[in-house]
């Protein structure tokens, strides 16, 4: 079964335009404070130098990368700002470049998972191996282990470097190469001036440090729990509503593995078109009117974790 073959049975609703509606400050707002929190981590970095202080700072910093993963992924749908020129440009800046990533091909992959979640040709099933629960616990907690040691990450850049997932690569257009030097560039000068920043103050090792250490590390962890608890253990259906799960109401847990909103991804597959900010209003109605099945509404992240595990010695590793 594969992406063609695959549509929402019941089309969704027109929104109503005040659930639709872009707006620049509250996604600005949402994009400075994480900019803000990454900095004060820093500075706590500098001004307190402990290994407490860097360990609790890798971990914010690391959630933070996360939620500029979901500002891009936001970019991706052209929701962050009504202006295409604008949108695709703040999300590549200051989304995707410092995380060292491109929106448009995230753009391509992603818009291919919303035609069919957890088909053969799924990327986000397939990228974050999210195709194959329930597993032991062992097992997850082996991929887990990965994530956080930074093995995971190195493994596959592995396998896109070797063409293992080449079949889930688009074709390229006309456009693209100019567009490519672009995010290249983007990549280069964010990250330049973010190192070059610190090395000003005087403390250039935090870029290693504080940056790139937890993007491979704790950020992987967070991003994993993240897609599992989307879509793990269910099969690609015609219903969106029936292989998504949501996570009811905000809490420790989804500031770090499900912020900006995303840890309502039922109502994210339903309404495509409807901003990070508004999502929470669209649960409660979606709710009130008995559209969202009950069973896939999670109180938290662990209960989905214990739902698509089995214990160790009833399933064989990989």
């Amino acid at each position: 079964m594969n992406a063609s073959t695959i549509a929402q049975t019941t089309p969704p609703a027109k929104l109503p335009a005040h659930l639709s509606a872009i707006s620049p400050l509250r996604s600005m707002s949402a994009l400075l404070l994480d900019w803000l929190l990454i900095a004060c981590c820093l500075a706590a970095a500098i001004w307190l130098p402990h290994p407490l202080t860097y360990l609790v700072a890798a971990i914010l910093i690391a959630r933070t990368q996360l939620a500029l993963a979901v500002l891009m992924h936001e970019s991706a749908h052209g929701l962050l700002l009504p202006n295409r020129k604008w949108n695709d440009g703040i999300g590549q800046w200051l989304t995707a470049a410092p995380l060292m990533l491109s929106l448009f091909a995230y753009r391509s992959g992603h818009l291919q998972h919303h035609r069919a979640p957890m088909a053969k040709d799924d990327p986000v099933a397939t990228v974050f191996g999210i195709a194959d629960y329930p597993v032991s616990r062992r097992e997850l907690a082996w991929r887990l282990f990965k994530d956080v040691s930074s093995i995971g990450y190195f493994l596959a850049v592995r396998d896109f470097a070797t063409g293992k997932h080449r079949h889930l690569k688009p074709v390229q257009t006309v456009a693209e190469p100019s567009r490519g030097r672009m995010v290249l560039a983007s990549i280069l000068i964010s990250n330049a001036a973010l190192a070059g920043l610190l090395a000003a103050a005087g403390h250039g090792w935090l870029y290693l440090g504080l940056w790139i250490v937890p993007a491979l590390t704790f950020l992987q962890l967070f991003a994993r729990i993240r897609a599992i608890t989307e879509h793990a253990g269910y099969p690609a259906h015609e219903d969106q509503l029936q292989n998504a799960r949501t996570i009811v109401s905000a809490s420790w847990q989804t500031f770090f593995c499900g912020p900006h909103g995303i840890h309502y991804h039922m109502e994210h597959h339903y309404h495509v078109r409807a901003p990070f900010y508004h999502l929470h209003t669209i649960h409660k109605q979606m709710l009130a009117d008995g559209m969202l099945p009950h069973q896939n509404l999670y109180q938290g992240y662990f209960k989905v974790v214990s739902d698509v595990t089995r214990p160790s010695a009833h399933y064989d590793l990989n």
